[in-house]
């Protein structure tokens, strides 16, 4: 395999940077490890990740929502 396709296939673990090669044999891809994955999720649910944008409802339980016609 050239060089150019193997590095078409590296890419960079959103957790810790590292330069990791995106393969099936890889469970935690596009993560390194495990680890990694897991710290990631744990951002996300605690608010420390968070998609920019305003929401529709803030800080309302979908209980509380108002029906709508669709």
């Amino acid at each position: 395999m050239s060089d150019e396709k193997q590095q078409q296939n590296l890419i960079s673990c959103p957790g810790c940077k590292a330069t990791i090669a995106w393969s099936l044999q890889n469970p935690h891809r596009p993560f390194c490890s495990e680890q990694c994955k897991n710290k990631d999720f744990v951002a996300w649910a605690n608010g420390d990740n968070a998609l920019p944008g305003q929401p529709d409802y803030d800080d309302m339980f979908t209980s509380e929502l108002p029906d709508r016609d669709y």
